[in-house]
């Protein structure tokens, strides 16, 4: 059997052409242990999908009209499915399972939202018994330096202007706020990243 193979090789530092689909960006993976828990950080994956139904199901109401702006009751699978399948040179979605139980308890995802890149649109979620450990912050720190690596200038995100917890914890990573034009209950939080 005869192989037509080509093998190019690049010099140290040369940039390489993207490829046309991502690979699953598993360096992005650690663990970490917040006040006594552990916590695995990775990249979604397709196989993901019945944890984050479950964490949907755990969600408290509150939760939910924070992170979806309304009252949902559960996820169509189509919707499940766009949550876990994701192009990873376009978006990310981190999650952090808990050690303890293998249970994914948070999610933070950042879709680029422009033509050319330089602006992502970010979501977090903390299911309620992980909140107060500083997770959040964490799965926002990979987040911003993902971004960062990728070249995204503005990490923005829309958020509820009564989501009080949320509006302090992102004036706390150094985000701006603004209200948007014709929309009260709405505010627009931007980091700057350059």
């Amino acid at each position: 059997m005869a192989a037509n193979v080509r093998i190019t090789l690049h010099a140290p530092g040369e940039r390489r052409a993207k490829l046309p689909i991502t690979p699953y960006p598993a360096h992005l993976a650690h663990a970490l242990t917040l006040k006594g828990r552990g916590f695995q950080i990775r990249p979604i994956r397709p196989e993901d999908a019945a944890a984050h139904q479950r964490l949907f199901s755990r969600l408290t109401p509150e939760d939910v009209r924070f992170r979806f702006f309304s009252a949902v009751r559960q996820l169509t699978p189509e919707q499940v499915v766009r949550l876990t399948e994701v192009d990873y040179g376009r978006e990310l979605a981190l999650i952090a399972v808990e050690s303890s139980t293998g249970e994914t308890v948070g999610v933070a995802r950042l879709v680029r939202s422009d033509t050319d890149g330089t602006e992502g649109e970010f979501a977090i979620l903390v299911e309620s018994g992980a909140k107060g450990v500083g997770l959040g912050s964490v799965l926002m720190g990979d987040l911003i330096d993902w971004a960062r690596d990728e070249g995204v200038v503005d990490f923005v995100g829309q958020v509820l202007a009564d989501n009080h917890p949320m509006l302090a914890f992102i004036r706390h990573l150094g985000f701006s706020i603004a209200h948007i034009q014709g929309e009260e209950d709405v505010v627009e939080a931007r980091l700057r990243l350059v």
